[in-house]
């Protein structure tokens, strides 16, 4: 019996050590969005978002995005992104391309979106990781509900090159909610779960954030 006291003891002394050396954050995130679609299935959209992390009472920094995609048919479409952050007073760029297949079965639609990205400058805290190259690969599925109201889940690890191999930093995990309001403008609400891996002592994110839609189809 006092074998057994020890060994529960240690493992108790081991899980509350590795808690505290693994830091668990709750962020908050806002953004608005405008998405335009042209004709021949290109499109064209932007957004502004905010962050703030250290349990929400600390502002992160503010990130502009741009992207652009081409629908190459029924199921396959391409695109490129670009990031600009300003991070405590600094700026930071980041470059994307990727390519997404879609499958639509009655309510359901599957996605797997692959996507590499490169950061010209990093930075401590970077909720993205710390390298300066990320492939990405992120499978999804969406229910609509009814037509102005669906669902969403997604996984996708977050992997660096590393002696020649690629190495998974993290995982997000997502799952949201979207409601059409009024014709051509949504909100969506999401919750991120984002745990570390291959490190001795994971961080974890927690994230929610709401963000306002606003759709143009300029046909």
């Amino acid at each position: 019996m006092n074998n057994y006291l020890r060994i529960i003891t240690l493992l108790f002394i081991s899980l509350v050590t590795f808690a505290q050396k693994s830091e668990v954050d709750l962020q908050t995130r806002g953004s608005v969005s405008l998405d335009v679609d042209f004709k021949k299935g290109w499109s064209l959209g932007t957004e502004y978002r905010v962050k703030f992390n250290e349990n929400s009472s600390n502002y992160r920094g503010s990130y502009f995005y741009l992207e652009g995609d081409k629908k190459i048919n029924k199921f396959l479409s391409a695109g490129v992104a670009y990031r600009f952050g300003v991070v405590d007073g600094e700026n930071f760029h980041r470059f994307a391309g990727n390519v997404e297949g879609k499958y639509k079965l009655k309510k359901f639609t599957f996605s797997l979106r692959e996507t590499y990205q490169s950061q010209k400058k990093t930075f401590i805290g970077d909720d993205e990781g710390t390298a300066e190259n990320y492939l990405r690969t992120r499978l999804g599925v969406k229910y609509a509900v009814t037509k102005k109201l669906d669902f969403s889940l997604s996984t996708e690890p977050f992997m660096h090159k590393k002696d020649g191999v690629f190495e998974t930093d993290f995982w997000r995990n997502r799952a949201g909610i979207s409601y059409e309001y009024m014709k051509n403008k949504s909100v969506n609400l999401y919750y991120i779960w984002q745990p570390d891996v291959n490190k001795k002592y994971p961080d974890t994110k927690n994230i929610i954030g709401i963000n306002f839609i606003f759709g143009i189809k300029a046909r």
